[in-house]
């Protein structure tokens, strides 16, 4: 499996306002690829790209070789708020993608329930989401994302509005769900330490216009823990990302790697 965008341009408001300018990149099969930069630079609206939600105006995302541009479904997206049905109990929040697949509402509960101790919600299936605290919200939309059973997942901020120390469990809980499955991951942040911490490779996007500065392979062991940041190649790897993020954007710049 492989996932490219190629030289996706993306323009709001009649055309006046450039939110996405050159952007390529891609994912292989089993990579956990972060876009990290400042709020506004087009991130989620690149996701939302992928995801079919929205068309470019130029430029082309192949799957394996094929376009996939306007077509829903093709990949798993988890937005920015967990967007759970508050009238649903965790169970039946979570099974949504298998029902819409067409698997009967027994079997799909069956197959639920045997991931919620995995997923850190066992004993919480009759649950509703009002009394979940926020990280184990999160897990039941990742469960309900991870469901949808497709190769590429997009996971937008995911843990922006959680705290500090429910920030750190879940990168933990994440790296281990991820290293078990193997799905490719396309993870939003503009979390530098963040970023570091969960990827293989990050893509660096200027303000908007976004456009990738750089491209950052995180050659360090697996796996990772918070001690991990800890370590010289990870204050290095910081630092680099804090060049890359404070630079004045020049467009005839070669990418940097």
């Amino acid at each position: 499996m492989k996932l490219d965008v190629r030289q996706i341009i993306k323009t709001f408001a009649d055309d006046t306002v450039v939110a996405l300018q050159d952007v390529s990149l891609h994912v292989d099969e089993g990579e956990f690829v972060s876009l990290l930069g400042p709020s506004g630079c087009g991130k989620s609206t690149l996701l939302n790209m992928i995801s079919g939600l929205s068309l470019p105006d130029e430029g082309d995302i192949l799957l394996n070789g094929r376009s996939i541009v306007g077509q829903r479904g093709q990949v798993s997206y988890m937005p920015q708020k967990d967007a759970l049905f508050p009238w649903r109990t965790v169970l039946d929040n979570v099974i949504v993608p298998l029902e819409v697949q067409g698997i009967r509402r027994k079997d799909a509960r069956r197959e639920a329930l045997e991931l919620l101790p995995l997923f850190g919600l066992d004993g919480f299936a009759e649950s509703y989401p009002s009394v979940l605290s926020g990280g184990m919200r999160q897990r039941a939309s990742f469960l309900r994302t991870y469901l949808d059973k497709k190769e590429v997942m997009l996971l937008d901020e995911p843990f922006a509005s959680l705290d500090e120390i429910t920030r750190m469990r879940m990168h933990d809980w994440l790296m281990e769900i991820w290293q078990k499955f193997r799905r490719s991951i396309i993870f939003v942040t503009h979390n530098i330490d963040e970023a570091i911490l969960l990827s293989d490779r990050i893509y660096v996007f200027s303000a908007r216009p976004g456009r990738v500065v750089a491209e950052v392979e995180v050659n360090l062991p697996r796996p990772r823990n918070v001690r991990s940041s800890t370590s010289a190649r990870f204050t290095s790897l910081k630092n680099d990302l804090l060049d890359y993020l404070s630079e004045p954007l020049d467009i005839n710049k070669p990418l940097s790697r």
